[in-house]
């Protein structure tokens, strides 16, 4: 009975040091690093790791090397200067910031402000919410890739780019996708857009005739985008199904879509139609003239 008492004893303290139980090493010789929190390890390494500024205060976090802290719960930060303040969050490298809640920053000088935001890459800064920042010196942003660029709103992807600052003069990468794409919200380009259209990637090739009468049918109009309250100018889909139905798509909501680039040989066709008319209108009022 009292070897049993014992072997109680001895598990619930176990039990319940393990709960408080923190950690403080340092590779220096120094026992100074701040470990505060349950399951908690501060450790600094380095030839100038004096320990007494790495802290891992909050809950279940880690904070590695000199000055690095770890204070938000789960937190983990590795390298000179690191800080990991928000919960879940994680800080790698020299002088990275990982403040939002559930952010990553990694490399040099990245900061992860914004909550769920991920910052990648010497000097990029996430700040904002759910933000994906990679490349050198990105300023601030949602999704952007390259050098020096920049990207202001959450959730939506801006791309991609070497230098779309004002004072970066360098070339854009190209972007390749080989599936449908889809962009709920305006999209911006600054250069041009090119549509792949060589004829050897064509088969049964017939020209799309008189288009004037169908286009006729069509018309334009002014309508207020009941998502965002913005005043547009363009066509419904509705209308274009019915004349041109291979230039409109149909998504998984059975909403709509337009090719409004299918539209240009469309307006190209009726526009030949038109001059053709006015032509032999032309002839026609020459002749009558010259019978007077």
């Amino acid at each position: 009975m009292k070897k049993i008492f014992t072997f109680l004893a001895v598990t619930i303290a176990f039990s319940m040091n393990a709960q408080i139980q923190t950690y403080s090493t340092n590779n220096s010789g120094s026992t100074t690093s701040s470990a505060i929190g349950s399951y908690t390890l501060a450790t600094a390494a380095g030839a100038f790791a004096s320990g007494k500024d790495t802290e891992a205060t909050g809950e279940y976090s880690q904070a590695l090397g000199y000055k690095a802290k770890a204070h938000g719960d789960r937190s983990f930060a590795i390298g000179h200067l690191s800080k990991a303040s928000g919960v879940n969050s994680t800080a790698m490298g020299y002088w990275t910031e990982a403040n939002g809640n559930y952010s990553t920053s990694m490399g040099g000088g990245t900061k992860a402000n914004g909550v769920y935001s991920t910052a990648i890459g010497y000097g990029s800064y996430a700040s904002d919410y759910s933000s994906l920042v990679i490349g050198h010196w990105n300023l601030s942003g949602s999704t952007v890739t390259g050098s020096a660029t920049t990207a202001n709103s959450a959730n939506t992807l801006f791309v991609i780019g070497n230098g779309s600052q004002s004072w970066s003069k360098s070339d854009a990468f190209k972007v390749m996708a080989n599936g449908d794409t889809t962009v709920s919200n305006d999209l911006t380009v600054g250069g041009d857009i090119v549509v792949s259209s060589d004829a050897r990637l064509k088969a049964n090739i017939v020209s799309l005739g008189s288009t004037l009468a169908k286009l006729l049918l069509i018309d334009g109009k002014s309508y207020t985008m009941k998502k965002n309250g913005k005043q547009k100018i363009g066509v419904l889909a509705q209308d274009i199904q019915k004349v041109f139905p291979e230039l409109v798509t149909t998504n998984d909501k059975d909403m709509l879509a337009v090719n409004y680039q299918g539209l240009v040989p469309v307006l190209i066709n009726a526009l030949k139609e038109q001059d053709d008319k006015i032509s032999r209108l032309e002839k026609l009022v020459e002749k009558l003239i010259s019978n007077k």
